[in-house]
């Protein structure tokens, strides 16, 4: 049984204590995602170099994803989140240590990555299901809120320092910053508070490991309104996902003719959008229903992408400047990121809701295998209609996708989609 978290409100140690050792491994993080590859084409100048460790970054994580949730339904979550942070750290601090003596070689350099994206699965799907133990569900939004700011608040400090730390010192202040971050931030989580009796029981083997993997699978699409909530969750990856990945990198750069500099400012004004959308639900829309967050997320983001749809038709980009479209541009990926966090966090806070502890580790783990599979599947497609379809025929058509498909669920989905009943769960 969990211990019930405090009802006098969200600011208690616990969550103080996950929120700051969030902050700090994930602006190291940060730094580090700039860096490496821009280490990696220093020292090769290889795309395919760079190709493999961005899938050493995916798929060890998505391998362990089943094993994690297991593991997290059957051990202490808050031991799981210290000791993979710990062990992170130690081994990017091995790394910083390579460095320094001028010995790191790329091969060392792949495999300590798919060992951390490995133990980066088993973080997740603890820390994941961990929330809901340590915040009282009438504050599990706003938390949501909170953390998604700083997860945004990473996204837009870390990089930056991550470019000026390696171009001014090199990759060895790196690791050691993104190392010490990792250590520092599982020690803030030893003094967590975290009391819960775990699943006991039969000795874990291949066997049961199936069956208990099995049992968070089926969970998602027994219990109805988990698995409108999902399948829809699933569509909507499938559709967007790919076309900010593939297409809209293809419209930016080759059609509309950005330059790096200016496609990394695009990017930093969808960020900044997340993250005032984040302060906005935390301070200001707390209470306000679910379903009115969501269903005006959804559709001011997909209005947003059927303008900028409307903006790369040939006939009417001429009509602008490059400088010119690129303020436009900006504006319309501001929106968007705002929107975004109106539907990700009422969404990641349903989830949490809607699934007991005793298997949401395991629920979670499927639900990342099946998000990770359709977003290969929808770049593949997307990149082989390129090939064949004018971009801005792609983007609008699939922007009309996202439309019809949103209404159709707003239309069928059950009330408890949107506002789960938090006495039940």
């Amino acid at each position: 049984m969990t211990k019930t978290p405090s009802k006098t409100g969200l600011f208690e140690k616990n969550f103080v204590l996950y929120t700051l050792g969030r902050l700090v491994s994930v602006i190291g993080s940060g730094i580090q995602i700039v860096a490496i590859p821009l280490y990696i084409l220093d020292i090769t100048g290889s795309g395919a170099a760079m190709g493999i460790f961005t899938l050493l970054g995916m798929i060890p994580r998505l391998l362990a994803a089943p094993f994690a949730g297991v593991i997290g339904d059957r051990w202490n979550r808050k031991n799981i989140m210290v000791w993979t942070d710990f062990l992170r750290g130690i081994l990017i601090l091995y790394l910083a240590l390579l460095a320094f003596s001028n010995t790191l070689n790329l091969i060392v350099l792949f495999v300590v990555q798919a060992i951390v994206s490995i133990f980066d699965g088993f973080f997740a799907a603890a820390t994941g299901a961990m929330l809901p133990d340590i915040v009282h569900k009438e504050h599990l939004r706003k938390a949501n809120s909170i953390l998604g700011s700083v997860n945004s608040f990473s996204m837009v400090i870390g990089p930056i320092l991550g470019g000026i730390i390696y171009g001014v010192f090199g990759i060895s202040l790196v690791f050691l910053l993104n190392g010490i971050s990792f250590v520092v931030s599982a020690i803030s989580e030893i003094f967590i508070t975290y009391e819960v009796k775990f699943k006991g029981g039969k000795k874990l083997n291949l066997k049961l490991f199936f069956v208990e993997f099995k049992e968070g699978l089926f969970f998602i699409f027994k219990k109805r309104e988990l698995k409108y909530l999902v399948v829809f969750a699933i569509i909507i990856n499938f559709l967007l996902y790919p076309l900010y990945e593939v297409v809209e990198p293809y419209v930016l750069r080759q059609v509309v003719k950005f330059s790096a500099q200016q496609y990394g400012f695009i990017q930093t004004f969808f960020t900044v959008g997340m993250l005032l959308g984040n302060v906005i639900l935390a301070s200001f829309l707390s209470k306000i229903r679910s379903k009115v967050l969501m269903i005006s997320g959804i559709f001011s983001q997909t209005a947003m992408l059927i303008v900028f749809s409307i903006f790369i038709f040939p006939n009417i980009l001429s009509l602008f400047s490059n400088w010119g479209f690129f303020v436009i541009t900006g504006i319309i990926y501001f929106i968007i990121g705002l929107f975004n966090t109106f539907v990700n966090v009422p969404v990641s806070t349903n989830l949490q809701l809607m699934t007991p502890s005793n298997i949401r580790s395991r629920v979670f783990a499927s639900l990342e295998v099946l998000f990770q599979l359709m977003i290969p599947l929808g770049a593949v497609l997307y990149g082989f209609l390129l090939d064949f379809i004018p971009s801005h025929f792609i983007f609008l058509s699939i922007s009309l996708s996202t439309l019809i498909t949103s209404l159709i669920f707003v239309i069928i989905s059950p009330v408890e989609m949107f506002e789960p009943n938090i006495e039940e769960t």
